[in-house]
């Protein structure tokens, strides 16, 4: 099924698409306000299990963080990225193309136009084109990492003038939760008990503590060679 949907008509594919979801949601809009029957759709989604991302623009991202706290409670994935002007809400049953933001006001008064399609191929080129924008655009430039960094077995240490500025928010290397970013300490509380019950520094993790791609690592190399790259330079 290939199908132009317009005004109203984007509003309720999507809000099918979230409802019918099962493994993953992808949700990619510039500019986001939420509304009860988005809220309660990615409530149920995330109960369900479903693994729920959401993008957004890097120059929102203050704002939005504060303003999308529900929706991180409930256990969905925030992301930012920098120049972001696609709007792409994608499931592995159904992807819709849109020129509609995920903003309340555009699902009800906004002309608006896009493509809803289950075609297979479809949905494996829109999944294509979003894991390459997530993957290229997610990484924030942390500039004042690139002197005063020290390297013990392996292990990452900062220096104390570096330490006053470690505010940029990193990820736990395990389940993606926003905590303060410390390449000596990349895990949430939760997962740090977890880890600390066996101490394996070379225990193999889901993510960059950095820049939040996915990567295999662990407590001994917490970011990916990308970032390491940039961090020693």
């Amino acid at each position: 099924m290939k199908k132009v949907i317009s005004d109203y008509h984007i509003n309720t594919q999507l809000l099918d698409m979230i409802n019918e979801s099962e493994k993953y949601l992808i949700l990619i809009s510039p500019y986001i306000t939420l509304w009860g029957h988005l809220e309660d759709g990615l409530f149920s989604s995330t109960e369900r299990g479903v693994d729920v991302k959401l993008y957004f623009r890097s120059d929102k991202e203050e704002e939005y963080l504060y303003k999308l706290k529900p929706l991180k409670k409930m256990g969905v994935k925030l992301f930012h990225i920098h120049n972001l002007h696609t709007k792409l809400y994608l499931s592995e049953k159904k992807g819709i193309m849109s020129s509609m933001n995920l903003v309340d006001y555009s699902t009800k008064n906004s002309k608006e136009m896009g493509l809803v399609s289950d075609d297979e191929d479809m949905l494996k080129m829109f999944k294509k084109y979003s894991k390459e924008l997530t993957s290229k655009s997610i990484k924030s430039k942390k500039s004042f990492l690139r002197k005063g960094v020290d390297l013990v077995e392996g292990v990452i240490v900062m220096k104390d003038d570096i330490k006053q500025l470690i505010k940029d928010e990193g990820v736990c290397i395990r389940c993606l939760e926003g905590i303060p970013f410390n390449p000596n300490k990349p895990y949430c509380r939760k997962h740090f008990i977890s880890w600390n019950k066996y101490k394996n520094k070379n225990y193999t993790e889901n993510y960059c503590h950095m820049c939040r791609v996915e990567w295999k690592t662990s407590i001994r190399k917490p970011i990916c060679k990308d970032c390491f790259k940039e961090m020693v330079v």
